[in-house]
């Protein structure tokens, strides 16, 4: 039986069946993300187009739906009335749709690196495979990691990259992650080097860097926020140059995500207080404009697992 205050909110409503299922995407999204911004992304919608559709419901039912603050939209009592209603709903339609998709078969190329295949990106690939069993995921590594040309050229339909260069205008860009960076060694390393949590960047410059022998975007991006030439050991990967400093052999820089996944106590992060704060590793997808549904589905898919985590 329904709560006594939802009956009489939708017997003082209009009928709900006569509202545009737009307006109440908007507003599902907005309460499941707490805030217009992210609700536009994940929509795919500019943020004044969902700010309108909200104005538009809240008018057509008569009813203020949230309160809007610099930190995002919260909920009133009667959008915390309507939301279990309207999640049913979408709820239902997303069942249907899988059930018309889950049919589809066919393959996504997917060119991305070892690190975001295996940090960033395992728990939704996986997810992915779960839900669509028929669709098979092939996995294409570049050397040069210059995914655009690859899927400008067709052998890629997917790629998702650190630090990607501007594509053509046939291809749709969009960020999934903005990932905090930062320089770090072993405990060890940093006791017998007499590294604090803060050191200047002459000191930096005496201790041995280690980076992956393909990360010249970010060594490049972090020459020009410190305004100097670096010099670092070029190793085979990313987790090789991780695991190289955690051993105690210098020192690193990377996502704080990934460090903090390693569960260990024998990292130190530590800053280089003359110099600005590092830039942070920004993961991109992208895509062909014209692409198929189910390329457009993993997109879909790739669109709400990063905005709603």
């Amino acid at each position: 039986m329904l709560p006594c205050t939802t009956i009489l909110w939708y017997n003082n409503a209009m009928d709900i069946l006569n509202v545009n299922l737009n307006l109440l995407k908007s507003f599902w999204a907005i309460y499941k993300t707490g805030g217009v911004i992210k609700a536009a992304k994940m929509l795919d919608l500019a943020p004044p187009a969902v700010s309108y559709n909200i104005k538009q419901l809240e008018k057509q039912l008569g009813k203020k739906l949230f309160i809007t603050h610099r930190k995002g939209s919260d909920p009133t009592e009667d959008a915390k009335a309507l939301f279990p209603y309207i999640e049913n709903v979408f709820d239902n339609l997303q069942k249907v749709n899988e059930q018309l998709k889950y049919s589809n078969n066919g393959t996504i190329r997917i060119g991305l690196s070892n690190f975001i295949a295996n940090f960033f990106l395992k728990s939704f690939l996986c997810g992915f495979q779960q839900k669509y069993p028929n669709i098979k995921l092939e996995f294409h590594y570049h050397p040069k990691h210059d995914y655009i040309t690859e899927l400008e050229n067709n052998r890629v339909d997917i790629a998702i990259m650190q630090f990607p260069k501007r594509p053509s205008t046939e291809i749709k860009t969009f960020e999934l992650a903005n990932l905090k960076t930062t320089f770090f060694t072993s405990k060890k390393f940093a006791a017998n080097h007499n590294i604090k949590d803060k050191i200047t960047f002459e000191q930096f410059l005496d201790l041995p860097f280690i980076m992956f022998s393909k990360s010249g975007m970010t060594i490049s991006k972090l020459e020009t926020a410190f305004g100097e030439k670096l010099e670092y050991r070029r190793v085979p990967s990313t987790i090789i140059a991780c695991d190289m400093v955690i051993d105690g052999q210098g020192v690193g820089f990377f996502s704080e995500q990934y460090l903090d996944a390693q569960n260990t106590d024998q990292i130190m992060k530590f800053k280089i207080k003359d110099k600005p704060v590092p830039p942070p590793i920004i993961v991109e997808c992208a895509y062909n404009k014209k692409t198929s549904a189910i390329v457009a589905l993993l997109v879909s898919e790739l669109k709400s697992y990063y905005i709603s985590h």
